[in-house]
């Protein structure tokens, strides 16, 4: 259905929480970071399968290039960073506040969580946002332990921000055509591997949310090669 996906990832959120209230730290740094790794390996193959077959690699690849340059230009990264730490400085810095601001700007705040739900939305089994909700329920651990139980609040903005969005993307599937609805999950596929990547290594390789543009622009590439019956785009 088309809220599973959103409903899995605040699960796991509740239940990260509880065990990070509970456990504290006794499963280990080692094991939270392999365990972080191991989940970042797994979404980059879930979003190298979402790219294959390519049908059109030109227009992937100037949807990339091209939404890349926007997305420096905009300094889409550094303008997430500033408001996720804008949030925090305004919205409470102590008790409750500080764990559910942070926690939910961590698990909200991030183009997993938009591709997952569009995923989730258009029909496909939510791939994206299982493997989320694996490393938002590992998150979670760490930041309830240090953070306390205003984690667990940041469940409810995730599975109404995440449903809002599969719901939205599910109308989208009455007004896409397939082949642009398919450059579109593709040019997705590619940003999910760039986290996945993110996480195996443990460094920013990829500056992800400078991509994002990239989605838009092979939504307009795929309605301009259907308009010009250019194979190609």
């Amino acid at each position: 259905m088309t809220l599973d996906g959103a409903a899995l990832n605040a699960a796991a959120i509740l239940v990260g929480s509880v065990l990070g209230l509970v456990a504290g730290d006794r499963l280990g740094e080692s094991f939270r970071d392999l365990a972080i790794r191991a989940t970042g390996l797994v979404a980059a193959l879930i979003g190298v399968e979402m790219v294959f077959p390519v049908s059109r690699p030109v227009s992937l690849l100037l949807a990339v290039v091209i939404g890349a340059w926007i997305g420096e230009q905009w300094h889409i990264d550094i303008g997430l960073e500033l408001l996720g730490r804008w949030a925090e400085n305004k919205m409470g810095r102590g008790g409750f506040s500080r764990g559910f601001v942070t926690a939910t700007l961590i698990f909200d705040i991030g183009a997993m969580a938009i591709l997952g739900s569009i995923q989730a939305g258009t029909g496909h089994a939510p791939t994206i946002l299982g493997a989320k909700a694996v490393m938002d329920g590992i998150t979670a651990m760490v930041l309830a332990a240090t953070l306390g139980w205003g984690v667990m609040g940041s469940a409810v903005v995730t599975l109404i921000y995440e449903g809002g969005i599969s719901l939205m993307a599910h109308q989208l599937l009455a007004v896409l055509p397939s082949r642009v609805m398919s450059d579109f999950i593709a040019v997705g596929g590619l940003l999910v591997a760039g986290i996945g990547l993110n996480l195996f290594t443990g460094k920013t390789m990829l500056k992800v949310p400078n991509l994002m543009p990239a989605m838009v622009l092979a939504v307009a590439l795929g309605w301009l090669g259907l308009a010009l019956h250019v194979a190609f785009l």
